[in-house]
């Protein structure tokens, strides 16, 4: 399926639904002949109609850009959240009247995150069957993308992403695997500028209350310090905490445990809890990518069934014609080595035609005359199955340049990387005039946008040799 993995084409389906149901159908008749000529079950046909609408459509770069946006504003996030945890730190240390008030200062390190991981949780119960955005996080991440975003592509992709998101029920993981690694580079960062000022600065910690008792406080202190203690980190003795009232000038000893009481509450009330929670959010989300979601009931999706999976093919007039227009053929610049993988095609030729109109060099491959209707699937299955870098595509200059000649070439460039066309029988007549049909020929080629033609075999194999 091209070079698109199975992600990108699923994001890619998405957004074709979504423009379509919102703009009508877009034309894909190359693109479906290929899809049905190529096979699979229902799902992996309309992935491969996404893949070749998106390469024509230039959505394969519109996808990169939109990842490299999003990627862009997790940066800007995540520097945002570490001059956070920076100012965290700061301000917990700050001694407007002389010492640090350690109630105060623990609830600076602790406060917001806790209170952002407790929303996170209410959320479950809050909205337990929706897709959620972490809350702030998530909206802020939404909304920054958007400012970054220009053009309709860029946001129909963007919105695609998302709601290709909600159907793997992943939106809600992905937004919390994410808050919580902003908050735990916040709460690093906090750790790590809580070391410096404690290493570069002498504090004095004490504790200011009206309404507890000191046996209160004690007992407080105690029950916060249990758990971090059983991981190494020391707790003040109780003597030491009644005495740090402020009254009494304790020895250094005494704020070297408190210093440790505050790095062990931050570590454990802080980075543990977040680091539990972005576990948890890595296993959902490994299971809810390996869910893909149900192309077959999505709307827009279904009514492509019929011609993606069709039981039978109508042979008769399908439309009225309308006016003449000239389809556009997806060719490249680059000329291919003679030795090249290529494939010879006559197109329509009259039944005294020799063929090959030339010796073919070797690794080219003869299709041979390609005329009814089974021919040309038998033509699509082989470029499928055994694809080549060039096509050399052999048309009657004596024949009607018309229109569903030039759409079938321009449909069959699209099975290479270059595409030459070989007028056949286009010599001048007597006088040494070029033909009328072949100046038609190379006017419509030309609109087409094929550049390669030829009407003798021989400069179209020495510019080949020379390249």
């Amino acid at each position: 399926m091209k070079d698109v993995d199975v992600s990108s084409a699923y994001w890619l389906a998405e957004a074709l639904r979504l423009k379509e149901s919102q703009w009508g159908p877009i034309e894909d008749t190359a693109e479906v002949r290929r899809v049905v000529a190529a096979g699979g079950d229902f799902t992996q046909r309309v992935l491969r109609r996404a893949c070749y609408l998106g390469e024509r459509l230039g959505w394969l770069l519109v996808q990169q850009q939109v990842l490299r946006w999003l990627r862009g504003c997790v940066l800007v996030l995540g520097v945002i959240f570490i001059l956070l945890g920076l100012g965290m730190a700061a301000g917990a240390l700050s001694r407007p009247h002389g010492s640090v008030n350690i109630l105060l200062a623990w609830v600076a390190l602790l406060g917001a995150p806790s209170l952002s991981l407790l929303l996170w949780l209410v959320s479950f119960w809050w909205q337990p069957h929706q897709e959620g955005r972490g809350f702030v996080v998530g909206h802020i991440t939404v909304w920054l993308s958007q400012r970054f975003v220009r053009g309709p592509d860029q946001a129909l992709m963007l919105r695609a992403l998302l709601s290709l998101w909600g159907q793997q029920a992943s939106l809600r993981w992905r937004f919390g695997l994410l808050n919580h690694v902003l908050w735990l580079l916040a709460l690093l960062a906090a750790a790590v500028m809580l070391v410096l000022l404690l290493t570069a600065k002498r504090y004095s910690f004490a504790w200011e209350t009206t309404l507890l008792t000191p046996s209160h406080f004690v007992a407080w202190v105690q029950l916060v310090g249990w758990l971090p203690q059983q991981l190494g980190f020391a707790m003040p003795e109780m003597a030491v905490i009644a005495q740090s009232d402020g009254s009494t000038l304790l020895p250094m000893s005494a704020q070297v445990q408190w210093s440790q009481w505050l790095l062990g509450s931050l570590v454990v009330y802080g980075m543990l809890p977040r680091l539990m929670a972005l576990l948890v959010c890595i296993f959902m989300l490994w299971r809810a990518q390996r869910r893909r979601p149900e192309l077959g009931a999505l709307p827009g999706i279904t009514e492509l069934k019929p011609r993606l999976q069709p039981q039978t093919e109508y042979v008769g007039v399908d439309a009225i014609a309308g006016e003449d227009q000239v389809p556009q053929a997806q060719v490249v610049q680059e000329r291919p080595a003679l030795l090249a993988p290529t494939a010879v095609i006559g197109i329509e030729l009259p039944s005294d035609q020799v063929w090959p109109p030339f010796m073919l060099p070797d690794r080219w491959r003869d299709e041979g005359v390609v005329d009814s209707r089974e021919q040309r699937h038998q033509l699509l299955m082989a470029l499928v199955q055994h694809p080549v870098t060039h096509l050399v595509l052999c048309v009657d200059a004596e024949q009607t340049p018309d229109r569903g000649v030039v759409a079938w070439l321009a449909e069959l460039a699209t099975y290479a990387d270059y595409c030459s066309i070989y007028l056949l029988n286009a010599k001048d007549n007597q006088h040494g005039e070029k033909p009328d049909r072949r100046e038609s020929w190379y006017e419509r080629l030309k609109k087409a946008g094929f550049y390669a033609i030829y009407t003798h075999p021989e400069p179209l194999l020495f510019e080949l040799s020379s390249s």
